[in-house]
């Protein structure tokens, strides 16, 4: 039994995930702690409920993962899910489970609120792979399933006294189908430049020359490939543990950094550029359309106009008979005052309503536009500071001068052949044009995916507002309809009433007439 999971954001695009039907995926939603069915808004109300803590990664996505050779009831991997939650200590928040059945593996999707709404804190992941461990050895134990071993808590550490590592886990699995890049010859390519390289910052070129880029993880360095995929830097390179990784890149700050979805972003960006750059020889090459019409348009061109046909053989009009009249509708009765005046005051409230949530919806989006204007600036000036620091590193290491007899050497050969020295000097400039080239393109590609991250929050905002708004439409719509039942009951009860006083007023009426007749006069 597999579990993972991390901390995530984006409810509306990981609801459009877990409910997808494409790659022979069959979805079927198990369980889910909220007033409907609707996954999309329970992910949006758990991610606004989230952000009230000024927390970013808001919901919490688990997967688990059985042997494909045994055959779990919906009972089975709902329970799953029950000690999935128990063990990350998430009891009391609720979740959505969704089955992917189809294809040879099936798995199930789990996903957290990971705020607490009691305290107003999130969730902390912290060690989240070893309850990750424990969940699975439980629900091995439970279900009679095969224990998968581990790393953590399914660790023997008398049978297994070296730290286990896998050549492939099942995420590069999975990203190896996903972007039909060979993950061996990544790591072999991505090893020799490990090997080529002196220090991190020259490691970290000789990558993005190569077409990779270095991301900021939760636990460390990423490689993103030039196809989006991301792995463990650590994994990459053979003979190095994550430790000594950490020490050969330190002069690589990690916080300065793009994120996992900024350096997708820049890899999406370069692979869209380097489809639309055709050489010019190949525009050159490339025919001219013809500017001769297709044998059928010619002979439409040379055939005359048809011509006119003569007055005398155009059919005469016949004369219709007027339609008949739409039958008059009955006068509608004018509508009951009272209800009237009750509409107008429900209609004066619903708007007053729906202004003060107008306001404040205005109020709320231009905070969150002033926010992410100065969290992009800030960030900028970051990603400005990193190249600063990347063009003084390249500068620094081409004044560096070999000391002891071999600078001499150099000294000598710079004196006995200038030449020799000119073609270094222009090799020098020559880098210093290409870092400068590379960095201004990086700049405006980093620029770009900030201002895109604030449009998709801001897009996010507005979808919540639309969401509040016809939440508040449909309850004035369900108040209304309430209040005009209730109206014409009322109405109902009255005209009863004073029927039945009519009425007893009428007996008492028929019975002093119908009374016994008056004594007859004596004589």
């Amino acid at each position: 039994m597999i579990v993972k999971g991390k901390p995530r954001s984006g409810p509306a695009q990981l609801a459009a995930y877990l409910m997808r039907v494409d790659d022979g995926e069959h979805p079927t939603l198990l369980h889910l702690d909220y007033g409907d069915d609707s996954l999309r808004k329970a992910f949006i109300e758990w991610d606004s409920i989230g952000e009230l803590t000024r927390g970013e990664k808001t919901l919490y996505h688990a997967q688990i993962a059985p042997d494909a050779k045994y055959q779990m009831t919906p009972e089975q991997w709902k329970r799953a899910a029950e000690i999935l939650a128990e063990e990350l200590g998430m009891k009391e928040h609720p979740f959505a489970a969704v089955l992917h059945d189809g294809g040879d593996k099936p798995h199930l999707h789990v996903v957290f609120q990971r705020a607490d709404t009691d305290t107003m804190k999130l969730w902390d992941d912290s060690y989240n792979y070893v309850k990750h461990e424990s969940a699975s050895k439980r629900m091995e134990l439970e279900f009679d399933h095969e224990l998968v071993p581990g790393k953590h808590a399914k660790r023997d550490r008398e049978k297994q006294p070296e730290f286990p590592r896998q050549e492939m886990t099942q995420d590069e699995a999975q990203q190896e189908k996903r972007t039909g890049l060979n993950a061996a010859d990544r790591k072999a390519e991505i090893t020799a430049l490990h090997a080529a390289a002196d220090s991190g910052q020259a490691f970290k070129a000789a990558l993005e020359e190569a077409g990779y880029l270095l991301a900021k993880g939760e636990r460390g360095y990423l490689v993103v490939d030039q196809a989006g995929g991301h792995t463990v830097l650590s994994r990459n390179i053979k003979g190095l543990k994550q430790k000594d990784v950490e020490a050969f890149m330190a002069g690589v700050e990690l916080d300065k950094l793009p994120t996992i979805e900024e350096a997708q972003a820049i890899q999406k960006q370069r692979l869209a550029a380097a489809k639309t750059d055709i050489p010019a020889e190949a525009q050159k090459q490339a025919p001219e359309a013809s500017k001769v019409p297709p044998p059928a348009a010619a002979q439409q061109l040379d055939q005359p106009p048809p011509a006119p046909a003569k007055a005398e053989q155009q059919p005469v009009a016949e004369v219709s008979a007027p339609p008949p009249q739409a039958p008059e509708k009955p006068a509608q009765p004018p509508e009951d005052p009272e209800l009237q005046a009750l509409k107008k005051a429900i209609a004066d409230r619903h708007a007053k309503e729906v202004q003060k949530w107008a306001d404040f919806h205005a109020l709320e989006l231009r905070q969150l536009e002033h926010d992410r204007t100065i969290m992009n600036a800030g960030k900028a000036d970051d990603f400005a500071a990193i190249q600063a620091e990347e063009m003084a590193a390249l500068k620094a290491r081409q004044k560096q001068h070999r000391t002891g007899i071999k600078g001499v050497l150099d000294a000598i050969q710079s004196k006995l052949n200038p030449t020799l020295a000119a073609e270094k000097a222009k090799e020098q400039r020559r880098e210093i044009t290409q870092l400068k080239a590379r960095q201004a393109q990086e700049r405006k590609d980093y620029l770009a995916l900030i201002e895109q991250t604030k449009q998709l929050e801001i897009e996010n905002l507005k979808e919540r507002h639309a969401l509040k708004r016809s939440d508040v439409e449909r309850k004035h719509e369900e108040g209304t309809e309430q209040y005009i039942r209730e109206h014409h009951e009322a109405k109902r009860i009255l005209a009863e009433i004073e029927a039945k006083r009519i009425h007893e007023e009428l007996e008492k009426k028929d019975n002093f007439r119908e009374g016994p007749p008056p004594p007859k006069m004596g004589k």
